[in-house]
């Protein structure tokens, strides 16, 4: 009976040891001196084994819903260009590579996306603008051939549109920020003459609702927080808005900072300069649209009206159509809302900034 229990003894250790070696078990299978009790150690490993895989596949599982729940919060422009750059990304290289200063715009305009995103999203502009132009053409029976020649222009327009956006954007930053300039000057000024220093008047300005003043403010702290001197992050921004205005206050700022004056003085100073150069341009302006209007009213409402006028009475006189209905409606549709449009933009330039 002894050497049968030592033989079983032996198995027991062995296969306690196999166990371990093989499982490598995340608790070490304690020494006891029954099966039963080496089992019920088995029986708790292989449970724990279990709840540690059920625990990883929630995780993967909490990831993918994660990951999906991005890109439903993503915008349909998005995912459409993030598509074309995936299947297209040889040609979108080539085109990304001949445009040149498109980094510098997106930079300027505050575009928080790569080159080659925005290059997609100019192609998907262009596709749509093409087809919505030659569905349009078709609609108002047009011959196949303007239909062709309208959709090659609706994809010129839209990708020289959106190749010039990023600067119409940095023009309307530029603009906002010099309307904002007056009001963050008079905070800024105040907190100085109150004991606080230039770089927390800044803060402050940046935790402001200025507009895109604070947003420039708050990447002028993140750049002096990341290792670049005072000095530095001011001319940055003075380079990246390149307005008279900016530049003036950037000058004065380091001029008073480097040789010392009373700041809050010249901000106060400075603020009612813009304050009062901007009520005269509006004056200037308010002129200018005094004139401009009548000049609009004619082109949009009077002469419309005279021209299918003069186009109905001709054709009663000739007792046959002078122009064809097609040119009529695109002469009615894209040539006199054109000048309108010309009309508008040359007043929305004329503003004062």
């Amino acid at each position: 009976m002894d050497v049968v229990g030592s033989i079983i003894h032996f198995l027991e250790r062995l296969g306690g040891k196999t166990v371990e070696v093989v499982e490598r078990p995340a608790k070490k299978i304690p020494s006891g001196k029954s099966v039963q009790e080496r089992l019920k150690a088995l029986k708790e490993i292989q449970m724990e084994i279990e709840r540690e895989k059920e625990e990883k596949h929630e995780q993967e599982l909490e990831e993918i819903i994660e990951w999906r729940k991005r890109e439903i919060q993503a915008s349909f422009s998005d995912r459409i260009a993030e598509v074309i750059l995936h299947y297209f990304k040889g040609p979108v290289l080539a085109i990304t590579n001949s445009l040149k200063g498109l980094d510098k715009d997106l930079y300027r305009a505050n575009m928080m996306i790569s080159k080659e995103k925005y290059v997609a999203t100019m192609l998907i502009v262009s596709i749509f603008s093409a087809i919505f132009l030659m569905l349009f053409s078709y609609l108002i029976y047009l011959p196949s051939d303007i239909v062709i020649l309208t959709g090659l222009l609706g994809f010129m327009g839209g990708f020289l549109y959106m190749r010039y956006y990023p600067k119409m954007v940095w023009k309307r930053r530029v603009t906002e920020v010099e309307r904002a300039l007056p009001y963050a000057l008079r905070h800024m000024a105040s907190l100085i003459s109150a004991g606080v220093g230039i770089a927390e008047a800044m803060l402050s300005v940046s935790r402001a609702d200025y507009g895109p003043i604070s947003e420039e403010f708050e990447l002028i702290l993140r750049d002096m927080r990341t290792g670049s001197s005072f000095e530095d992050a001011l001319t940055k921004f003075e380079q990246k808005m390149a307005s008279e205005s900016v530049s003036r206050v950037v000058k004065q700022i380091l001029r008073a900072v480097k040789f010392g004056g009373n700041l809050s003085e010249i901000l106060y100073k400075m603020a009612e300069d813009f304050s009062f150069e901007y009520r005269m341009k509006l004056v200037e302006y308010v002129q200018k649209v005094n004139g401009i209007s009548f000049i609009y009213m004619f082109l949009t409402i009077v002469m419309p009206t005279m021209f299918v006028v003069g186009i109905l009475a001709g054709s009663i006189m000739n007792q046959r159509l002078v122009m064809q209905p097609e040119a009529l409606a695109v002469i009615l549709l894209f040539a006199f809302p054109g000048v309108s449009f010309i009309i508008i933009n040359m007043i929305k330039k004329g503003e004062p900034r």
